[in-house]
């Protein structure tokens, strides 16, 4: 097998651009687009000429993997039936809705022997897969995500929909478990959370720094990561993918830009995904990942909507 049978669930925002890369990758053989919405589904389907489906049901027999791309609420449910029925799933970030829905999947994708990645896109943004290569030992992580409001995602707060990126990025750096976290956040325009400040500390001894915001002037996406043992900062534009290097040599600083190839990230991620479908490696960002991200997410989400601005593990 060369090509993996593909479709998409759900084709909203992000799902358009699921399809769109879905019909340029060569290990993919794009079979469908699935939506409860019929005039979108249509509209897609015929964008890159492939069968439009209403009911993901109907496709089970059709299908080696499906990306599904729907509103949070549906991920375990549509997740859970291709799972069971030992189809591949990556299924967008937050893995769903609930820590124990996350499990369950992780449990059943186990058992059935199909692989779960959860897209946690930033994972395959350059910038930061060149980053991560060149750190050692990271003692000091601060993440901006700062975005216009747009009226998109509204039903969950600000940590739930951005810092969840920066959180999942702590941990692809530094797997040590979480010692405290200390929050602050505010609601500004909607009913939750719109600004929120994490202070992540880890057994590790690092600290991390997480700032987000939907109601910024313009938008940011930054990370800057001290190197304890090299005693070098590096210092990522997300957004442009750029990244630079800091060190002191001779008491002065020196500014050192690093080459970053430029690439498609949603390309790498659903690219990556079905590789690990025609390899049998392991997936970049696995159910553990996306699960670890939503819980200790979840924490900082309620402890900003409570007021409560401290806990420790």
């Amino acid at each position: 097998m060369t090509k993996i049978k593909t479709a998409v669930i759900g084709t909203g925002h992000l799902g358009g651009f699921h399809a769109r890369v879905l019909s340029v990758l060569k290990n993919c053989e794009f079979v469908c687009v699935v939506d409860v919405n019929e005039d979108r589904g249509r509209e897609i389907a015929a964008k890159y000429n492939v069968p439009f489906v209403q009911d993901f049901r109907r496709i089970v027999n059709d299908v080696d993997a499906v990306t599904i791309a729907t509103p949070t609420v549906y991920h375990f449910d549509i997740a859970r039936f291709f799972i069971e029925n030992g189809i591949h799933v990556l299924v967008e970030k937050p893995i769903t809705v609930q820590v124990d829905e996350a499990e369950r999947l992780i449990e059943m994708a186990a058992q059935r022997k199909v692989k779960l990645q959860v897209g946690q896109i930033e994972r395959f943004n350059r910038a930061f897969t060149v980053l991560k290569e060149r750190v050692k030992t990271p003692w000091m992580i601060r993440a901006n995500r700062y975005s216009p409001f747009t009226g998109r995602s509204v039903d969950i707060d600000v940590v739930l929909d951005l810092m969840i990126h920066d959180m999942d990025l702590v941990f692809a750096l530094d797997r040590s478990p979480v010692k405290r976290i200390t929050v602050k956040g505010k609601k500004v325009v909607t009913d939750k959370t719109d600004i929120a400040f994490a202070m992540v500390e880890l057994e590790s001894g690092c600290i991390a720094e997480l700032n987000v915001s939907r109601v910024a002037s313009e938008r940011e996406r930054s990370l800057r990561v001290f190197d304890g043992e090299e005693n070098t900062y590096f210092s990522a534009d997300l957004n442009n993918r750029k990244l630079k290097k800091m060190f002191f040599r001779d008491k002065s600083m020196v500014n050192h830009p690093i080459p970053v190839e430029d690439r498609d990230q949603l390309e790498a991620e659903i690219g990556s995904f079905l590789d690990s479908i025609l390899t049998g490696r392991s997936v970049e960002v696995s159910g553990e990942d996306g699960l670890k991200a939503l819980l200790y997410t979840r924490i900082v989400s309620e402890m900003a909507e409570s007021g409560k601005c401290f806990t420790e593990f």
